[in-house]
């Protein structure tokens, strides 16, 4: 019997932005998350431990879910652990219609040391900065099931509380570090790491938050090769200058 759902023209076409985040090495096995605004009310997004299965989704790897994270249509898999925070962005920015987290390992690299990614390449220049959200991971949810308290997880989501509660730490940060900044999707995407978990890239269409996340990505690659060939210490002092 064929198996009803919705969105799988959106679906389709995220299968082949995974292939490609995987060929160009921009996503990898240890986590991830994709999602799609669908119309005023609904959003799609890949589901949990999709990295798990080194990212070889089927159509009934994706959720659909509203904007307070209830299930709207779900074949396999809860949402991801990332829900919060992409529930958060599409509710602050309401040009972005695509988000994009990845650990790719270059701007993971910034993030596991607290540093914002700087715009070391001139295709970053429109992008700028790329802040760090600070929130540890392992200790918030070591302390959370210390000494627990009532958090809301999302019904689409597996009941894991402590993870809603280090996103309860992320949020307020994506408003201060760039709620300012709304206007720029009009123009372009906008992103942000978090300590020592990756970085998520955000836009008007996912082709734009892929773009914009192979930017940082070079960004981060460059200025990590920069430091370390001769004459850094004059190119560092220009930075600073």
């Amino acid at each position: 019997m064929e198996l009803f759902m919705l969105y799988v023209k959106e679906r389709e076409y995220l299968l082949g932005v995974i292939e490609d985040l995987v060929k160009f090495r921009l996503i990898d096995c240890t986590g991830g998350l994709l999602a799609l605004r669908c119309g005023p009310e609904r959003l799609l997004m890949s589901t949990f431990g999709a990295a798990f299965r080194r990212w070889r989704l089927a159509l009934e790897d994706f959720i659909v879910t509203d904007y307070a994270g209830n299930v709207i249509e779900r074949h396999q898999h809860a949402a991801p652990a990332s829900t919060l925070i992409a529930l958060e962005i599409f509710r602050l920015f309401p040009l972005c219609h695509a988000v994009l987290h990845t650990h790719a390992e270059y701007s993971l690299a910034f993030a596991s040391l607290d540093r914002a990614v700087p715009p070391a390449a001139h295709l970053m220049q429109t992008l700028g900065e790329v802040p760090c959200l600070r929130a540890e991971d392992q200790r918030i949810k070591e302390e959370y099931l210390r000494n627990p308290y009532p958090v809301s997880v999302p019904p689409a989501m597996n009941y894991r509380p402590e993870i809603v509660a280090v996103s309860q730490r992320i949020l307020p940060q994506i408003k201060e570090k760039l709620g300012h900044r709304k206007d720029e999707l009009e123009k372009h995407g906008l992103a942000f790491t978090t300590y020592q978990h990756g970085v998520t890239v955000f836009a008007r269409n996912m082709d734009e938050a892929f773009n914009n996340l192979a930017r940082v990505e070079a960004s981060a690659r460059t200025y990590i090769y920069g430091s370390l060939t001769p004459g850094r210490e004059r190119w560092e002092a220009r930075e600073r200058a």
